[in-house]
């Protein structure tokens, strides 16, 4: 097999019949054409391949997903057979957990194909959209959404916009997508009025759109950390002074699926962490941890946390974020374990010792035939989490995901939390 053709063709045959719309993470469908970890697929991509090779890539996308296994340090680590869901035969968390994580979100619902024309705030506890906001002229979509410690300050991405048509007429309006600049702006929610004000933040400049992975503020909201795939820049809001981190090997930074935010910071602002993939697909991911106040340049020397290796055959990887608790003392993901030739495997919430690396506790695990699940925001210690999974309602293709809060291996739906996007933050 030395064709991306090849690989398809095999991972289509080997996974087809176990796919379900449910049970493998959303996929993001926007955004940079530049993908860590998936063939990569420029923007606007559904609009103009055919409805065959469109679904052939979405189905490519869904068996690397599936084709995974988590691993601790090299050795895999299996807990047993996959449990009942949660939400089967036992009680639910209580109300009182939605006090323990922040009282405010944004989300980026898709309304423009998969881009979002406007952002909205929503209660943690009621769940309602309580302001909504749009981008200004000429800046028609936001991108990229990451929130504060103050729990109503955030940053948005926004970008031009223009329709992508079928066929070789909407390249001109892709290439113009691709290549129009990213701006930066802030969100600010007054919780007394319902109101949402927008500040651009000229200091930080127009990003590259195209090469733009991803982007999360500091806890303090005073620097904005960018992703660049080859580089980190952290860019000091008030200034504009920016200081550069590049990754000189293969592969580069990111998320392999963009859902929620790329970068988690330390409550001082100290450290920020991030994933870092090798150069070909499915290779191996390191969990690292950038000291953003000692001397130096290279991303290389940020500290390895968790390793996930590459196996052939079988891939090993994490479904989704990572993060790094606001105390400093763990990393909190959800780590996946798919046994090909077995046609089985489960996901569960595993958060790692930041010192040590090693596993320290898992939570809430589901069967692969369930579906998917997420962690969106991580509390000090990780004993408060919000998660994305499927305890929503019971559908044709299974359940669909809804947004919780885990506390103490409880789940507490919050009211109204479809997920409609995966651009959400806290």
């Amino acid at each position: 097999m030395n064709t991306m053709e090849d690989k398809v063709r095999l991972a289509l045959r080997e996974t087809g019949e176990d796919i379900t719309p449910h049970s493998v993470p959303e996929l993001r469908l926007h955004g940079p054409r530049r993908r860590i970890g998936v063939p990569r697929l420029p923007r606007g991509w559904t609009t103009w391949l055919t409805p065959l090779a469109a679904a052939a890539a979405i189905a490519a996308v869904v068996a690397a997903s599936l084709g995974i296994s988590a691993t601790f340090h090299g050795h895999a680590r299996s807990t047993g057979p996959a449990t009942a869901p949660r939400w089967n035969g036992s009680p639910l968390g209580p109300a009182s957990a939605l006090h323990k994580v922040p009282p405010y979100f944004v989300m980026l619902p898709p309304q423009a194909l998969i881009y979002a024309r406007t952002a909205t705030v929503r209660s943690t506890v009621t769940g309602r959209v309580l302001a909504t906001v749009s981008p200004p002229r000429p800046y028609r979509v936001f991108t990229w959404v990451s929130g504060t410690a103050d729990n109503h300050t955030f940053v948005l991405a926004a970008q031009r916009w223009w329709h992508i048509g079928h066929g070789q007429a909407g390249m001109p309006a892709q290439e113009r997508d691709n290549s129009t600049p990213t701006v930066f702006f802030r969100l600010t929610f007054d919780p007394r009025t319902s109101t949402a004000r927008l500040t651009r933040l000229s200091a930080v400049g127009q990003a590259r759109t195209q090469d733009l992975l991803g982007m999360g503020v500091s806890p303090d909201g005073t620097r904005l950390a960018l992703d660049y795939y080859k580089s980190i820049q952290i860019v000091t809001l008030a200034t504009g002074a920016t200081r550069t981190w590049t990754w000189p090997g293969r592969g580069g930074i990111g998320n392999w699926k963009p859902i929620g935010d790329t970068f988690s910071w330390s409550a001082d602002g100290r450290y920020l962490e991030f994933q870092q993939w090798g150069g070909r697909l499915n290779e191996t991911m390191h969990i690292r941890v950038l000291d953003t106040r000692a001397p130096g340049t290279s991303l290389a020397t940020a500290k390895v946390i968790v390793m996930y290796p590459y196996r052939s055959g079988h891939g090993s990887l994490v479904t989704g974020n990572t993060f790094l608790t606001p105390d400093g003392t763990r990393i909190v993901t959800v780590t996946t374990f798919y046994q090909r030739h077995a046609r089985s495997g489960y996901s569960q919430i595993t958060e790692y010792s930041a010192r040590t690396g090693k596993p320290v506790s898992h939570e809430d695990r589901f069967s692969s035939s369930i579906g998917w699940q997420d962690v969106l925001w991580s509390g000090p210690g990780g004993n408060a989490l919000v998660v994305t999974d499927p305890r929503g309602k019971k559908g044709q293709y299974g359940r669909s995901n809804i947004l919780g809060v885990l506390s103490g291996n409880k789940f507490t739906p919050i009211p109204h939390g479809a997920v409609e996007g995966g651009k959400i933050a806290w």
